[in-house]
């Protein structure tokens, strides 16, 4: 019996390394692999190649984005971070004013909890967000999040055109 109590105390110390915590579900940190598979588990398609730093991808047919890992302990290498961005930018259609532009991003900021829109000096709209793993994350939350920022960059097209 004693033996038994000791060896369940072993495991569960063990349980609760990051290693183990990684491979159960729960993310501490994130890597290219991770962020692509949730990505494309929240309906993105991946354009761009391996080979380069920044993952640039599609979703809801054709919102263009990209994603890039954040505060990593090697950042040329992009391992061990600690957050992941995504960006969606775009110009407005002919025709949208700067009236029409401010009153859509004033919109998103108040209505979308995912992501916070603004436009870049260059006029530029631009919707963002970005993920900690500070104390862990699950994957399917990880996931979930992404999931709704698509769906709030798509809301911002009804803010800013009405449909």
């Amino acid at each position: 019996m004693k033996t038994a109590m000791i060896l369940a105390a072993g495991l569960l110390g063990l349980a609760s390394t990051p290693a183990l915590a990684q491979a159960s579900g729960t993310l501490t940190r994130f890597t290219r692999d991770e962020f692509e598979a949730a990505l494309r588990d929240a309906g993105a398609t991946i354009t761009s190649p391996r080979t380069v730093e920044r993952i640039d991808f599609t979703f809801n047919d054709g919102v263009l984005a990209d994603a890039l890992l954040m505060a990593c302990e090697d950042n040329e290498k992009k391992t061990n971070c600690l957050g992941s961005s995504m960006l969606a930018t775009f110009t407005p259609d002919d025709g949208t004013t700067e009236e029409q532009i401010v009153a859509a991003i004033n919109t998103y900021n108040y209505r979308e909890n995912f992501g916070r829109a603004y436009t870049e000096p260059d006029g530029t709209i631009a919707v963002r967000m970005y993920i900690i793993a500070d104390g862990g994350i699950t994957r399917e939350n990880y996931r979930r999040q992404i999931g709704l920022w698509f769906g709030s960059v798509v809301d911002f097209f009804g803010y800013l055109y009405g449909e």
